[in-house]
């Protein structure tokens, strides 16, 4: 009797199942002699760890069939979730984030911000620059019942699943060795932004998106696909604003590749700019319903275009040398910077063209602000050595195109690193380590080099590129049905979380006097404990020793914050709050013992501190803990 085959889409909805609970078992598991040591370096190291980890996933790209189906995912879900594990048994601090959780600096902001979200507050300026992020960030924690933990798994995991169905794409055109390629450098920079409340960290998985519809739309000339792939880029370039002329070169290039018997696509280009422009209008309509008439889109590129037009200067040059900008409303600030931009640049405009170059300069240096600063470890020689491969291997990736300019692959590869090589002047690679601010568009970093990589293996291996026509039918519906499953929520969720939010009732008791009142929720994994040396255990999110904390500490780039948090004392607990009665978020240190269980609103008494003399931070030292009725 013959045995029934099991159907495509459920074998392939299974396989991504079994990779999502491998994915979450790898983050719940605490083994000391395997996860811990395997996590940890896949999280920083590089010289070792990071060839080991592109052999084991060139091998299981490789697997055919079935057998692949499963095992491909289930490896690439497993490395994006040991990268997520080392930061919680490390406790790594970063200018983003304290001893591996507690959010600082912008990721702050995007952290109290989704908070004020579900409890139907506007969100602060900051975020209105760019809502997106902070609205699916509020729509994971109200998922997760608040638990920071889980929802910065969940933007993991998103990645983890957007890097695999585009490498996916890839293996099926050029085979597995560009697959693993691309997805070791996109690992490489992911890695420094996962377990962040950073909006690159859901920049990376859209446009990771993108690149599987445009793949695809490439591979079986459907343009509907590529435009989608355009307007997935369009909305990373909403959620983390960078290389925006990507766009343009993205739509050149689809008009040129899906031109048919004419010189160009006009209407190819009509439509792509038509949902490109839809992507910036739901993102302004957005800015409006979850900041009100403040909301300024895009508000911090007036900053960068005053430091282009003043020779090369920071994003916060403008507020040194125009100081009376502080005193101005908030809706006045922007207008007033682009006009002292432009009368700079009509005084002297020769301190655009230095700032420019000043920009092009530094992100080919070798420094951290340089293109391939994410493709490095400790050593200086092998980081060297891996710049200039990606150097040469971007070379040849453009005689690639050169000799064979009808790739539409490998003029995609060019087209967008032209893009971004354009936008440079005007996305300072100096205002943010590791090309930060190109989140969006770093598919087209590992790009250009893979084209390269692919021109090496045509050449010395005599394998050329070629379709393969029988990758299974949940191939070509599970990108889509996921990108628009995430776009759908990406906007509705957000109004949905604020229309139907609402504060609780603010405590009846009021502190002892002498005491400030800090009104907040108990949030589950959002805290760090701090114990003693003595104390027995491995460190792991969220207890940690103090010597360790205290270590950790010393990767702040603020002295006074340093100091700040090396004062805390063993047996106290810290998160990240916001006060419900003022709207005031603080980083809040209590005794551990004082704590009730999680997801409990309590009112905290204590000494509220803050001097922006010292640091931007605020700090809430509780010596009282009060539970509050009403959840």
């Amino acid at each position: 009797m013959p045995t029934k085959k099991i159907n495509p889409h459920l074998w392939q909805i299974l396989c991504l199942g079994i990779s999502i609970l491998i994915f979450s078992l790898i983050l719940l598991n605490r083994s000391p002699f395997l996860i811990r040591p395997i996590s940890m370096a896949l999280r920083t190291g590089f010289g070792v760890i990071i060839p080991l980890a592109a052999l084991v996933m060139y091998l299981t790209f490789r697997i055919p069939g079935k057998w692949g189906d499963l095992i491909a995912p289930i490896s690439t879900m497993s490395l994006f979730a040991l990268g997520l594990a080392g930061l919680w048994a490390s406790g790594n601090t970063q200018s983003v984030i304290l001893n591996g959780l507690i959010p600082l600096t912008d990721a702050a902001g995007y952290y109290s911000d989704a908070t004020r979200l579900l409890y139907g507050i506007d969100v602060s300026n900051f975020t209105a620059m760019r809502p997106f992020f902070a609205g699916l960030l509020s729509f994971f924690l109200w998922l997760s019942g608040q638990n920071l933990m889980v929802a910065v798994s969940i933007f993991t995991a998103i990645a983890g699943l957007s890097c695999y169905l585009a490498c996916r794409e890839i293996k099926q055109t050029h085979g597995a060795e560009l697959a693993t390629f691309i997805l070791i450098l996109i690992f490489l920079y992911y890695r420094h932004h996962s377990g962040t409340t950073m909006s690159e960290s859901l920049g990376v998985s859209v446009s990771l998106l993108g690149v599987a519809l445009l793949w695809r739309g490439i591979a079986i000339q459907k343009e509907w696909l590529t435009l989608f792939g355009i307007g997935m880029f369009a909305m990373a370039l909403n959620i983390r604003p960078g290389a925006m002329f990507v766009l343009p070169a993205l739509l050149l290039w689809g008009g040129w590749v899906f031109r048919g018997s004419r010189k160009f696509s006009l209407r190819f280009f009509g439509l792509g700019s038509a949902i490109v422009l839809a992507a910036f209008y739901a993102n302004s309509r957005l800015i409006d319903f979850v900041a009100g008439s403040s909301g300024v889109p895009f508000e911090n590129f007036a900053w960068a275009f005053y430091g282009l037009a003043s020779g090369g200067n920071s994003w916060v040059y403008v507020f040194e040398a125009n100081p009376q900008l502080r005193l101005l409303p908030e809706n006045e600030i922007t207008p007033t910077i682009y006009k002292l931009a432009f009368e700079l640049i009509l005084s002297n405009p020769l301190l655009l063209v230095k700032g420019a170059f000043f920009y092009w300069k530094m992100f080919f240096s070798n420094s951290w602000y340089n293109a391939y600063a994410f493709v490095a470890g400790d050593n200086y020689w092998v980081n060297e050595a891996a710049r200039w491969g990606m150097y040469l291997l971007s070379g040849l990736g453009i005689y690639k195109w050169f000799k064979s300019r009808q790739d539409p692959y490998a003029s995609l590869a060019v087209v967008t690193a032209l893009g971004v090589l354009a936008s440079v002047p005007f996305v300072p690679p100096t205002d943010a380590y590791r090309v930060r601010l190109y989140a969006a568009t770093i598919p087209f970093f590992a790009l250009l080099p893979g084209m390269g990589l692919s021109f090496l293996k045509e050449k010395f291996l005599k394998s050329s590129t070629s379709l393969d026509s029988e990758l299974p039918a949940p191939g070509k519906y599970l990108t889509p049905v996921f990108s628009s499953v995430l776009i759908f929520v990406l906007i509705l969720a957000p109004v949905l979380l604020k229309t139907n939010g609402k504060l609780p009732a603010a405590p009846t008791t009021i502190c002892s006097p002498g005491m400030d009142s800090f009104f907040t929720r108990l949030n589950p994994g959002a805290f760090v404990n701090i114990q003693r040396e003595n104390s027995i255990f491995i460190d792991w999110m969220p207890n940690f020793h103090i010597s360790l904390f205290r270590r950790n500490a010393h990767s702040l780039p603020d002295m006074n914050l340093i100091a700040i948090v090396e004062s805390i004392s063993p047996l106290n607990s810290i998160f990240y709050g916001l006060d419900l009665q003022t709207g005031q978020a603080a980083i809040v240190v209590v005794g551990t013992e004082l704590l009730p269980e999680p997801g409990n609103l309590i009112q905290l008494c204590g000494e509220l501190s803050f001097d922006p003399e010292v640091t931007p931070y605020t700090f809430f030292f509780a010596e009282e803990v009060r539970l509050v009725e009403g959840q």
